[in-house]
């Protein structure tokens, strides 16, 4: 019997659907392979070993420390600190500085920092001194017919050499200079006197000071006959200052000096026997 078209047809598309399938299928097959996960093969370690004989304990090593600590015996019974043995004891503050109860120091603390503000002590002990000084002063004179005083000016030169950190030898000049007028004097006559002590500066404080010196004194004036000077005074000084500015090399102070002089054989105002002195005002400077 001859086929029909339409068997023909049915012939072709059942032989197309039947080879889409089968590739269907193949290709279904690949991608479901590629998504397992090969299984691992056997290795030598996953093999069972059999169990190795164990040793003799004689002959079986010692198995190495496993921490410092463990490789330094223990001490042996009964071995301890000595009696009465205890920690260290703390640090004390620094010299200079005591205990600072507001900072909540505790024992075996190292105390806090000292402000930084705050500086040691200078030491006032000075080998050699050198002092300037220049200020105020009053003059005064007095014998057995006048007296007057004048207001004037005040002048030192100080020699120091530094015995102990509070005691000093001191070699000094301290002058006073003032004008005069009236009728004991011969119109306007200017008079100045100085005082060469020798003696002692005592540091009752680091920056307070008292000194004492005894020595000559000398006075010299001017007049409208001319210049004149008598040096045959007995004099002594005593001051006290505080130096209120200090550095490791220079010092300013302000000095409160007295000088008291008497000229027994002198007839500089009247008949002899007169007396001169001074209180001056200083403004010191020492180099040491």
């Amino acid at each position: 019997m001859k086929p029909t078209g339409l068997d023909r047809m049915l012939r072709r598309v059942s032989v197309v659907a039947t080879a889409t399938l089968a590739v269907l299928g193949v290709h279904t097959a690949a991608i479901a392979q590629q998504g397992r996960t090969p299984d691992a093969p056997p290795t030598a370690a996953a093999e069972a070993v059999p169990p190795a004989s164990p040793a003799p304990a004689a002959e079986a090593a010692p198995a190495p420390p496993s921490s410092a600590a463990e490789a330094v015996p223990p001490p042996p019974p009964g071995y301890g600190p000595p009696p009465g043995y205890g920690p260290p004891p703390g640090y004390g503050p620094p010299p200079g500085y005591g205990y600072r109860h507001r900072y909540g120091y505790q024992p075996g603390a190292y105390p806090p920092p000292p402000p930084p503000y705050a500086s040691p002590m200078r030491s006032t002990y000075r080998p050699f001194m050198l002092g300037f000084g220049l200020g105020v002063s009053s003059l005064s004179f007095s014998d057995p017919n006048a007296s007057g005083h004048e207001a004037g000016l005040s002048y030192a030169l100080h020699l120091g050499f530094g015995i102990t950190p509070r005691w000093m030898v001191m070699l000094a000049a301290d002058g006073a200079w003032a004008q005069f007028s009236g009728s004991a004097f011969t119109g306007h006559t200017s008079y100045s006197q100085t005082a060469y002590t020798a003696g002692a500066q005592f540091f009752m404080l680091p920056w307070l000071y008292s000194r004492l010196g005894l020595g000559m004194a000398c006075i010299e004036w001017t007049d409208d006959f001319g210049d004149w000077s008598d040096c045959r005074g007995q004099a002594g000084v005593a001051g006290i200052g505080g130096e209120f500015l200090q550095t490791h090399s220079t010092s300013l102070a302000a000095e409160l000096a007295a000088t008291f002089a008497r000229y027994p054989e002198s007839a500089v105002i009247g008949q002899g026997n007169e007396v001169w002195y001074s209180i001056g005002v200083n403004v010191m400077l020492n180099l040491f």
